[in-house]
């Protein structure tokens, strides 16, 4: 492998991993060139709310006693990981971006976490959320956009990947929580097919939408991460979910030139028009391998469905939390209680019973395209801090569970980024982050 030029903090996971089993850079030296850029760069982002060099050593000393018995070493050894603050570890506090839960320190580490030590990661910090993972926004800043909101509620996750202070972080989406802040702050966001991670040692919030997601730098380190944290465990109908084998499929150049089904969805006429432009451009480009396909009208009920699941099981799940910390909390979450307390016992379950279908309404795209192609959000990043934006362009395909991803390769005129979505069939994630790599290339 040729050594690259970049800087230490652009470093993907290939050159890491690859440069720390060759030797040709240490681990000691590595890490503490990170911490340095952490610590002079996090003060300007706030993407982390706990961050400490005692708990990056000791792993390190770990990690360098597991070279010294010459084994093998694992496939993200050294390679440092941020973890968003609603995700439970051992080592430093989880305190769900709620000022009643400061102090909270879980016993064990999250399934997901644990998984990530097992394969040699460093978990580098928690990285902020919104108070938990919903509406109000944090103190993150956007690294790529001055002034204009980070995205929510994994917003200190991309934020934290887009200044370079990680390669790879984590976060969760109930709504549009990956898919927006990777578009808002400009880095990939990768959302897998429900129920693929375990979300053991995660907040429950909305157990029937909640799906764990990654932000990196490129489809690849996606890829590599993911694939560490997918089976292992029983989903919630009680099926076995083993593990995938995505950096090499992604890796693969596809068999055919892909076939990509533009929609529009229901919300265009929301869009902003300086992203309607954009991908009407993007149309054009690719007309010889995506044709532009409305969605049926009654696909934009999924919006409404959501909604009802997500408020009644949130308003139930955050409770004791609220109950239970030394804090008020903000008034989006108190209308949010609200909103799920009047819902009815049979709202909830006509919306739970169209959850538990929803995918099978796309798998007949999929016979025929290898993803389905949207915007990410319905525009760039929104100026000020007072909201998170819109997340109902992703709506619709949480809603249904399917495997989600957003490319950072738009931009409006004057420079803010714009993700362009791909999705994929339900549990063919593989066949999707080939497919995004491909069209990377393409359009790169």
């Amino acid at each position: 492998m040729t050594e690259s030029n970049l800087h230490f903090s652009q470093f993907g996971i290939s050159e890491i991993v690859d440069r720390l089993t060759r030797g040709s850079m240490s681990l000691h030296d590595y890490v503490g060139e990170m911490q340095n850029w952490t610590e002079s760069t996090n003060e300007n982002f706030k993407a982390f709310v706990h961050y400490r060099r005692d708990i990056i050593d000791l792993q390190v000393e770990r990690l360098n006693d597991l070279k010294n018995t010459g084994a093998q070493l694992p496939s993200l050894y050294g390679v440092p990981i941020a973890i968003k603050d609603n995700i439970d570890t051992e080592d430093y506090p989880t305190e769900l971006g709620f000022a009643g839960a400061v102090g909270r320190t879980p016993r064990m580490d999250a399934y997901l976490v644990h998984k990530l030590r097992a394969a040699g990661a460093l978990i580098w910090a928690k990285s902020a959320t919104t108070e938990f993972a919903y509406l109000q926004p944090c103190e993150t800043l956007n690294p790529r956009v001055p002034g204009h909101t980070p995205g929510g509620s994994s917003s200190g996750s991309a934020a934290a990947v887009a200044s370079g202070m990680v390669p790879v972080s984590i976060g969760t989406q109930t709504n549009g929580s990956v898919i927006r802040p990777a578009s808002f702050c400009g880095v990939y966001g990768y959302k897998p097919s429900r129920g693929l991670i375990f979300v053991g040692g995660v907040l429950n919030g909305s157990p029937s939408l909640d799906q764990i997601g990654l932000f990196a730098r490129s489809v690849s380190d996606l890829a590599s991460v993911a694939e560490v944290m997918i089976g292992g465990h029983e989903n919630a109908a009680g099926s076995t979910i083993y593990p995938m084998a995505l950096k090499s499929v992604s890796d693969m150049q596809p068999p055919l030139q892909p076939k990509l089904m533009f929609a529009k969805t229901p919300m265009w006429d929301q869009m902003d028009p300086r992203s309607q432009t954009a991908f009407l451009a993007l149309i054009e480009e690719l007309k010889d391998c995506m044709v532009d396909m409305p969605l049926p009208e009654s696909v934009g009920n999924a919006v409404g469905w959501l909604r009802t699941v997500m408020d009644a099981e949130m308003s139930v799940n955050l409770q004791p939390l609220i109950e239970g910390g030394s804090a008020t909390p903000s008034a989006p979450t108190l209308e949010l209680i609200e909103r799920g307390e009047a819902i009815t016992a049979t709202e909830y379950l006509k919306a739970s019973k169209r959850l538990a279908g929803a995918s099978a309404g796309f798998a007949e795209y999929f016979d025929y395209f290898d993803a389905i192609v949207t915007p990410a959000t319905l525009g760039p990043a929104p100026e000020g801090f007072a909201s998170t934006g819109n997340p109902v362009m992703s709506s619709i395909w949480t809603f249904a569970g399917l495997p989600c991803i957003s490319l950072p390769l738009l931009q409006t005129e004057d420079g803010l980024p714009i993700g362009i979505q791909l999705v994929g069939a339900l549990n063919n994630d593989g066949r999707l982050l080939r497919t995004a790599r491909w069209l990377e290339t393409r359009l790169n």
